[in-house]
Formats: C-alpha cells, structure tokens, sequence
C-alpha cells in the first residue's frame, strides 16, 4: 500500500505534539513478574541467547513452510501444523495452513500457556515401521526426524517417482535405533552402542553447549542444534555433548576439517587407506553417486542420476537391488552424521547395497 507522506508527517506531529504531552507517567510500570523472567532486562531465562542460536538453524533458515503448508507435509514443516500433530495425533491432509510460519520457539515450548518451558510433547513415538522410539526429551526430535514410510514398502514398488521418494530428508530417529534400512535378506544386521545408551539422544548431543568462551559463535550448540560450524573463520566441531554424555571419556576434532576423530576399524570403502568412521562413510556414498558422475547409479544404463548427480525422472521399473541400493544410499546421506548416530548399521546397510549393484565389490571387510 502507497502511503502519501504528508498524511505521515500528520500524524507523526499530531503523536510528539499532541499525545505525548497528555500521558503521565507516575512511577514504575506494573509488569508482571513472569514476563520479566523472560523479557526483562535481567532476564532468568536466556531467551534472547536462544533466540540468536536459532536463528541460525534450519528450522529457521531452510524456509519450507512457505511451499509445505497441505497435505501431511504441514504437520514438520509448519509451525501450526506441528501443533496440531501434537493436540490431535494427526493433521488432516486435506486442509492447509492459510498463514504458514516457520518451526519456531512456540512450536515446541507452549511458556504461555504452560508457565515453564517444558516441551509440549514427550511421549514415545512408534516410527514408520513399527519401531518404538523412547529417547526422553529426543522424542519430540523423533516425531518429525523419523522416516516417512516403511523401506520395503517404498522398495516393493520399484519405481522412483521423484527426488524426495524414500525416507525422506530426516531419517535420525530411524538410523539411531538401528531400523528400517532395506535389510537385504539373507543378511545379518546389528546396532551401535547408541542405540542402547540413554543418555545418547537428540537434546544432549545436539544442544550441549560448547566448552569454553561459548560467545565465540551461536551457530554451534544451544537452539542451533548444529554440531558443527564456523567459529572465527575455522571449521568447528561441537564435541561437547559426546562428553557430557558419559558415552566417551575423550572426543576431538580432525584438525581442519569437520570430521570426528574416530578412526574406523577397516578400510570398507576400499580405496586403500583406512580413515574416519566418517571418512569411511562418505567413501561408500560415494561409490553410488558421486560429483564426478562415476557412481554406479550414474554409468548404469537408465541411470536414475546424471553425470553431476542430479536425479533423472522416469518411469522405469529398476530391479529390486537398484531400488533398495538407492533407499539405502539416501537413507545414510541424508541422515547427515556420516555415519555417527549407527556407525556398524550404516556401514552393513552401504556395503549390501553397493555388493547388490556390483558382485565384484569387496565386501569381505564388512562388520558383522
């Protein structure tokens, strides 16, 4: 809307000369306690400490609830769809948000209503396939942080639709536990220690903050739930919730890159040197799709990847192994830890798939 400027500068005069002089002020404002615990100018909770992590999150800053506001996808990436999942343990697809906004502080704290901070929902929840997850305050991560269907239900059908078909961008709860990669049969799958641990969750891992002068950036730990960073122009590496955790004595950081310092037990992704767990990981990624465009969904004929990795939408039936392959592949990708959260599960699911895709793989070096 066009707004005339004289109109304004009528008004601003008619504030400072007429309003303002009429108002008497007649000692300290009446504000409720409870609003200065937060508001306040000694504040008791560190709002706005949590606010600057947040802002540099990707709840904040991926901007998905402009375009995910209908069907079942509003309910993890609206604000007001979440709060509906939680009040009615479910959204209905058929309605949309007409007014969307991002995941935010009141998405998973109701302080308004509830007086405290306390997260609005912990209770277990059963993932896609049947697995219970019970994490404590992990579980309000898992509602959203979970796969969207079961692996073989997604590989039984053995077309891919489109690049987001398979778990679906934010498979952790999944991968922590240990369940619903494709399992080739035949074949023996086991868990890491995190899947057993309890104090191995989402909150302690992901918002410890950082030791030390903590000031030196809010994009690691806290609400930016990021483990790693930029802190004074260096890659950083939060390992402060691996510590406190009680889960290691001792975690550092690969000096200049991003990377935990746990080497892993074999070479599995066969390029002749062991390396990090991570390392490792990333290698048998790589081995299925790649930059170069030498993965194996790359050169195979209707490949389902381009030469630079950009997904090729068809409607070929691939064989199972190529399906599986794929969900599997994009299972550990987009869990993001490389490996971390079940580093023995995502090996065990990388190295049957690319065994599945080429039978001349070495997989004699796979953890059992």
């Amino acid at each position: 809307m066009k707004v005339n400027g004289r109109f304004c500068g009528v008004l601003v005069f008619l504030f400072t000369v007429v309003l303002l002089p009429s108002v008497s002020w007649s000692g300290p404002v009446d504000f409720p306690k409870g609003c200065l615990d937060c508001h306040g100018s000694e504040a008791k909770y560190a709002v706005l400490g949590a606010r600057a992590q947040y802002m540099t999150s990707g709840h904040k800053k991926l901007g998905n609830a402009s375009y995910a506001n209908s069907g079942d996808c509003m309910a993890c990436h609206t604000n007001e769809g979440f709060i509906e999942l939680v009040k009615r343990g479910k959204v209905d697809p058929k309605k949309f948000v007409a007014n969307p906004s991002e995941v935010g502080c009141f998405t998973c704290h109701a302080p308004h209503e509830t007086g405290d901070f306390s997260l609005r929902k912990t209770d277990k929840v059963t993932l896609a396939n049947g697995a219970v997850f019970d994490r404590e305050k992990g579980n309000l991560c898992a509602n959203c942080h979970q796969a969207r269907r079961a692996a073989k239900t997604e590989v039984k059908a053995r077309n891919i639709p489109s690049d987001s078909w398979g778990a679906h961008h934010g498979p952790q709860a999944d991968m922590l536990l240990g369940t619903n990669g494709y399992e080739f049969p035949g074949k023996s799958y086991s868990q890491s220690a995190h899947a057993s641990l309890p104090k191995a969750n989402c909150v302690v891992c992901h918002m410890t903050l950082p030791a030390g002068r903590y000031s030196f950036s809010p994009a690691i730990g806290g609400h930016s739930f990021k483990l790693e960073g930029e802190v004074h122009e260096r890659p950083t590496l939060n390992v402060a919730g691996c510590l406190v955790s009680g889960c290691h004595t001792e975690m550092k950081q690969v000096k200049g890159t991003v990377f935990f310092d746990r080497k892993a037990p074999a070479d599995y992704d066969g390029d002749g040197k062991v390396e990090t767990i991570q390392g490792e990981t990333q290698g048998l990624c790589e081995r299925i799709i790649n930059k170069s465009g030498t993965g194996l969904l790359q050169k195979m004929k209707d490949a389902p990847y381009d030469a630079k990795g950009t997904f090729i939408n068809s409607k070929t039936q691939y064989p199972v192994e190529v399906v599986a392959a794929l969900y599997n592949y994009k299972y550990v990708f987009e869990d993001r830890s490389k490996g971390i959260h079940n580093t023995v599960y995502a090996i065990q699911l990388l190295m049957d798939s690319l065994k599945a895709l080429d039978k001349g793989f070495d997989d004699s070096k796979r953890p059992q």
